[in-house]
């Protein structure tokens, strides 16, 4: 889990949903936004892609766990949420992982 520091408050994620760009990969879509400051993340997981608590919590978890070793190679005053698609369950952490890699590399949010 990334520290909460990290992560998007309310406000902030709702500002994120209204202004930000988007991005698509195979398990995942982005919405991002510059603003000053550093660098935050949120993941969220809809209700159409897991019914149960128990599935949403755990794939943001997973998604989190994928995220932290990319975090500090972000370019700084960018807010992100990634939002998991259908196909997101059934991949193992492995391809969670290098989707991501590969959607902050498409969206250049790496440095």
């Amino acid at each position: 889990m990334l520290p909460r520091s990290q992560r998007l408050s309310v406000e902030q994620f709702n500002e994120v949903i209204k202004k930000g760009r988007v991005s698509h990969s195979l398990f995942f879509y982005a919405r991002i936004l510059t603003v000053k400051g550093k660098s935050r993340l949120s993941a969220a997981v809809p209700q159409k892609v897991s019914k149960t608590a128990v599935g949403r919590n755990k794939l943001r978890r997973i998604i989190y766990e994928a995220v932290k070793p990319i975090m500090p190679k972000v370019i700084p005053d960018t807010e992100i949420i990634i939002i998991a698609k259908d196909c997101a369950l059934k991949a193992n952490f492995e391809e969670i992982k290098k989707d991501i890699e590969n959607l902050f590399v498409k969206s250049r949010l790496l440095k």
